[in-house]
């Protein structure tokens, strides 16, 4: 009967152990909502570096050597395009919190004509181990930047740390649309047809 007690005791030390251990290493692995989800804190202070990001990125996606292939037109699509934006904003796929792998940032952008699109994937990866993420919304008119909301992380640093993340919002949103238009920003696809047409020409 002591052996089995012992057994018994030693099982549940060791499961308490265990228990204490997981809840130590893992603790916020699984999808957690909490208020830094939300982001609902306005920062006036951020409405000018948004509006420098959005003129940054107009520039680099049109104009840039470092992007070559845009048409001309490229800059007047990518600046239409903007005007059609009401809001984006940005989110942890399992929370700002969440230590979950594959977390990562998407956008919900959404159109002054009351489309709404979700899940925009961004490949930025929210690794909330040192802290919860950060958060945005901006709201827009005429392609700029009026409004900015945030979850207050950006206070937790430098204002400088904070334009990556700005970045990869109105990046993602521009490459949004070039996924669905790519011939408002690049030569046309060649099709089957220009192809053969390539070989017939073949000398």
């Amino acid at each position: 009967m002591k052996k089995s007690a012992v057994s018994i005791l030693t099982v549940l030390i060791i499961l308490s152990i265990t228990g204490a251990i997981f809840y130590m290493v893992v603790g916020n692995y699984f999808p957690s909502n909490s208020e830094l989800d939300s982001p609902d804190k306005q920062n006036d202070k951020m409405i000018s570096m948004f509006n420098a990001e959005i003129a940054k990125e107009i520039e680099d996606h049109t104009q840039s050597t470092m992007h070559p292939g845009y048409i001309p037109e490229a800059r007047q699509h990518t600046i239409d395009y903007l005007k059609t934006i009401r809001s984006i904003e940005s989110y942890a796929r399992h929370g700002a919190k969440s230590t979950q792998p594959r977390n990562y940032i998407e956008l919900k952008i959404t159109f002054t004509d009351g489309t709404v699109v979700e899940d925009v994937y961004t490949g930025h990866p929210c690794i909330a181990y040192m802290g919860p993420c950060l958060v945005m919304k901006v709201d827009m008119q005429n392609g700029k930047a009026v409004k900015v909301f945030t979850n207050g992380q950006e206070k937790k640093g430098s204002p400088d740390w904070v334009k990556p993340d700005i970045n990869i919002m109105i990046d993602k949103a521009i490459s949004y649309d070039i996924d669905r238009n790519h011939d408002h920003y690049f030569e046309p696809q060649k099709t089957q047809q220009d192809f053969d047409k390539e070989w017939e020409n073949q000398k």
